[in-house]
């Protein structure tokens, strides 16, 4: 199931993809990464966390594909959308990781 996002389509962020999403350790340093820098370009991401182009680039789609990154083009970075991110950071404190 998807829903509308600033314009886009994301998966349904259920607590099920939220579970997995916390659970793979690189999705979440790229989160926290960029919740702690702000927008990033991808050389930046992937050089930060010493991750190859192809995996990198699967787990930003990944991402994208939830609703938790956006990816602007003036200038060409990936963002976090807070509103959806507000939804990891409760699941992680209701389950007390955070």
């Amino acid at each position: 199931m998807y829903e509308k996002t600033k314009g886009d389509f994301a998966e349904r962020l259920t607590e099920d993809k939220i579970s997995e999403i916390v659970n793979e350790p690189v999705k979440m340093a790229i989160l926290d990464f960029i919740e702690k820098k702000g927008p990033c370009s991808f050389g930046d991401i992937i050089k930060e966390l010493s991750i190859s182009q192809p995996a990198g680039m699967n787990h930003i789609l990944e991402l994208k594909l939830t609703g938790l990154l956006e990816r602007n083009t003036s200038p060409p970075n990936y963002d976090i959308n807070r509103e959806r991110y507000k939804k990891v950071k409760e699941y992680l404190k209701s389950k007390g990781e955070n």
